[in-house]
């Protein structure tokens, strides 16, 4: 392993508290983050998603994505439907080696094994828990096939720390297992991919920095000077434009920008539904008069002639309509534009006032704003008040502590987990802790 990649898998490891485990297990949590991370930008433990040694079929990874969440477990499935009424679900596997070389036949082993046993109606070789789990979890996306907005995606990672060179040889080994998979008719696509240690490094290293756009905003006025707000302006994106707020590089909608709205995505609920109808009568001009628009906070706003360059951003009131957007874009053909308010702010306090505000204007949940509550701020004083090695650090929002390197991963306590904790261990509720955690 070069020293940058060992320099990296070092700094993983430290800020996750797993220097325990041996170099090989470090290198494959370091993975499953890294690859992980690019296509699910909220917090997860690798804990949870890396497989344990033998019985593996190859897999020492995955990760299912259920309408934009991990699932953990098959009745996960269950759940998303009584709340959505639909499913979306990606299947993500990785198979890491910290050698640095790759290996040819570890990869048809692995497709081999994807094909013939976890993707396969009848498993014959016995598998471990995790690799259960990952099994279960295909079986009852498959069982609701009708209720798939499309059939899943499957993404497929070799990762090892060599470089690598388009070798004729393992590029028709990938090319070959890639067809098995999409022969299989379960997978409406199949993304089989090699990384080295330039590709893993740079996965590593976008884990560490915060989201930023650039988008062209040219109908808009500036309010006049705020307390506590750096500026803000209102005014109207088109919605090309609107939606490079919204995609990643691999075209996948970014969950983590609505991490501070206080509601998920409803699925195609009567309001939902109305909007989409908006967009597939083809009412695009009447779109910005019917649709009451966005509030997006950022931290840092750059201004450059009509171009504006968003650094860590959060659409904080609008994440129904951002997702109908996103869903229906292919359905747009003339001119749309979303009605846009754009806060540059730094200041907690103004940011949480202006969520707690925006979303009081709809029906919510009192409990939906659990985490703009004196008490919960004053738990978060509890927390930063205990000194010493029992310190932990409460996260009231989420990502909170994202960028601060100086934090182990594992002295974060989000509401989540908290949630878990005191459902398991003062309500005798360790079946309910994971997934019921609104009631």
């Amino acid at each position: 392993m070069d020293s940058v990649t060992q320099a990296l898998v070092r700094d993983f490891v430290e800020s996750h508290a797993l220097t325990g485990l041996p170099p090989d297990k470090q290198f494959e949590h370091f993975a499953a983050y890294s690859v992980i991370s690019s296509h699910y930008t909220e917090e997860f433990e690798t804990s949870d998603l890396v497989v344990g040694d033998g019985q593996d079929l190859n897999v020492d990874a995955f990760a299912v994505k259920v309408n934009g969440r991990l699932a953990d477990d098959a009745d996960y499935i269950n759940d998303v439907l009584a709340l959505n009424g639909y499913l979306d679900a990606e299947f993500i596997i990785v198979q890491a080696k910290s050698s640095s070389s790759f290996d040819g036949a570890a990869i048809i082993a692995l497709g081999d094994n994807l094909v013939n046993e976890v993707f396969s109606d009848n498993q014959k070789l016995p598998v471990n828990d995790e690799v259960r789990k990952l099994v279960e979890i295909k079986e009852r996306v498959l069982q609701n096939a009708s209720r798939l907005k499309d059939n899943p995606v499957c993404r497929v990672y070799y990762v090892c720390t060599g470089n690598w060179t388009d070798d004729p040889y393992l590029v028709e080994a990938i090319k070959r297992k890639r067809q098995d998979l999409l022969d299989t008719n379960l997978f409406s696509d199949v993304i089989f991919e090699a990384l080295g240690a330039r590709q893993i490094q740079a996965l590593y290293r976008a884990t560490k920095t915060s989201i930023s756009r650039e988008v062209k905003f040219e109908k808009l006025i500036t309010l006049p000077t705020i307390d506590g707000v750096s500026a803000s302006y209102l005014g109207v994106l088109p919605v090309t434009e609107f939606l490079k707020l919204l995609a990643d590089d691999d075209g996948d909608i970014i969950k983590s920008v609505f991490v501070d709205n206080v509601r998920d995505f409803q699925g195609e609920n009567p309001v939902n539904a109305d909007i989409a109808k908006t967009i597939t009568d083809g009412l695009f001009d009447q779109f910005v008069l019917r649709n009451n628009g966005i509030t997006v906070v950022a931290r840092d706003i750059r201004v450059t002639s009509s171009k504006y360059v968003l650094e860590d951003y959060q659409i904080v009131n609008g994440c129904q309509t951002s997702h109908v957007l996103f869903a229906n874009q292919h359905l747009i053909t003339g001119d749309l534009f979303v009605p846009i308010k754009l806060i540059h702010t730094v200041s907690e306090d103004v940011a949480q006032s202006i969520i707690k505000s925006t979303n009081k204007q709809t029906n919510v949940e009192e409990n939906d704003l659990l985490a703009l509550t004196q008490f919960q701020r004053d738990l978060e004083d509890f927390y930063r008040g205990v000194a010493g090695d029992t310190k932990l650090f409460y996260e009231r929002r989420a990502k909170q502590y994202a960028s601060d390197g100086r934090i182990e991963k594992s002295r974060i306590v989000t509401i989540g987990n908290q949630l878990k904790c005191y459902a398991s261990m003062f309500l005798d509720s360790p079946n309910q802790a994971s997934r019921y955690q609104g009631t």
